[in-house]
């Protein structure tokens, strides 16, 4: 993982900063709302949850997602590296949802996953595999999220086919940037083959103003 990143996310300042993310430009808070838009209609596609089963989001910053991970009726397992975002979370979770909604927050890194194989029925990773620096990393992250799914699995990365990728690698023939860290749709369904998983829904948050794609997988 890249050390600045996790270094400023585990801030209070990053973590303040990270927590009006999706409100300060029009373009963020249009991938948000398609973003909900589309992991409801996903959701709609996962069937014969365990009701004592458990669901994991990492990394759930301040909790983003929460509401709509519970809508499958499961308990859920808040995960981050972050301490500022994870207690942000948990505040704004009690105050919506009372006491049942204060536990069950663990910081982890999304490398090395503390849980056994298997461990939740439903696993939700989004926009974390950009972040990470190393593209065996950002596989291995791939390989975790599926380890620890007992049945489901959805998680985004950036994709290097997208619009928004070429156009910034047309761009960096004139500007110094770096390039995004992407995956492709191929090694993605290859990761998930070798660990026996299926893609059942895939769908881009925005085609032309994210390079973000989301996935859905099923255990085979």
């Amino acid at each position: 993982m890249d050390e600045d990143i996790l270094a400023r996310y585990n801030s209070a300042e990053g973590a303040d900063d990270y927590l009006h993310k999706f409100e300060k430009r029009w373009t963020e808070r249009v991938n948000n709302w398609h973003e909900q838009r589309l992991i409801r209609r996903f959701l709609r596609s996962v069937s014969a949850v365990d009701p004592k089963g458990l669901a994991l989001d990492l990394p759930c910053g301040y909790g983003r997602l929460y509401s709509i991970v519970r809508e499958l009726g499961i308990p859920v397992v808040e995960g981050d590296w972050s301490f500022p975002l994870l207690t942000t979370a948990r505040r704004i979770h009690s105050r919506r949802y009372g006491l049942e909604a204060t536990q069950n927050y663990l910081r982890a890194t999304a490398l090395a996953l503390p849980f056994s194989g298997g461990a939740f029925e439903f696993v939700l990773s989004a926009r974390l595999s950009h972040h990470i620096r190393e593209h065996e990393q950002r596989l291995q992250h791939l390989r975790e999220v599926l380890r620890v799914s007992r049945k489901w699995a959805m998680f985004t990365y950036f994709d290097a086919g997208s619009v928004k990728n070429q156009l910034h690698e047309f761009g960096r023939r004139f500007h110094r940037k770096r390039p995004k860290w992407t995956l492709t749709f191929a090694e993605v369904q290859s990761v998930g083959h070798a660990e026996g998983f299926e893609v059942i829904q895939w769908a881009w948050i925005s085609r032309f103003f994210s390079g973000h794609r989301y996935v859905l997988m099923r255990r085979i």
